[in-house]
């Protein structure tokens, strides 16, 4: 809930610190960096793997949860190396967290709001280590489903808000 409170703070900043249509020159509007994109397929990727890593310890399917559970994590790792390749596209177009014209402060919120939400994924991925080793040691199985389901749950929130925000940057920076 605090999560999501905080983004909704980002995000309302971010709507409106937006200019409206007779100002328009006080907003950059650029492509988002592929990347991104490619974040958002590497998302949804993982929510797949956590959702049947999840459902194999259910059955008590040790061996294939130990593998899903891997996977997701590599998911997760690979998903913030793809947004810190799609920070330095924008530094490359010269967008930059703290910009020298004030028009750029578009970038900024494009940066604070990744930012905020991989610091968000490095917490699931500490989530996830921890399940990956607890399923290695055959402790994840359906007698003992605590920690995979807090894991499930909150790799799915962090997921969904993902496409949300990616949704929301990809239209919004454009208005």
């Amino acid at each position: 809930l605090s999560s999501s409170m905080l983004f909704a703070a980002v995000v309302s900043a971010f709507i409106v610190h937006h200019p409206d249509a007779e100002k328009k020159d006080a907003w950059t509007a650029f492509d988002l960096p592929v990347y991104f994109l490619y974040s958002m397929f590497i998302v949804i990727a993982s929510s797949i793997t956590i959702y049947y890593a999840f459902k194999m310890a259910k059955k008590d399917e040790i061996s294939a949860n130990k593998w899903l559970n891997g996977i997701t994590l590599l998911l997760g790792i690979l998903f913030c190396f793809s947004q810190y390749l799609g920070w330095n596209q924008l530094v490359s177009l010269g967008l930059t967290f703290v910009n020298s014209r004030p028009e750029d402060i578009s970038a900024s919120y494009v940066y604070v709001i990744t930012a905020l939400h991989v610091v968000h994924v490095l917490g699931g991925i500490v989530l996830l280590s921890i399940c990956w080793i607890q399923s290695l040691r055959l402790n994840v199985h359906k007698k003992n489903l605590t920690l995979m389901s807090i894991t499930h749950t909150y790799w799915h929130f962090v997921g969904l808000l993902w496409i949300l925000l990616y949704l929301f940057l990809y239209f919004f920076v454009y208005l």
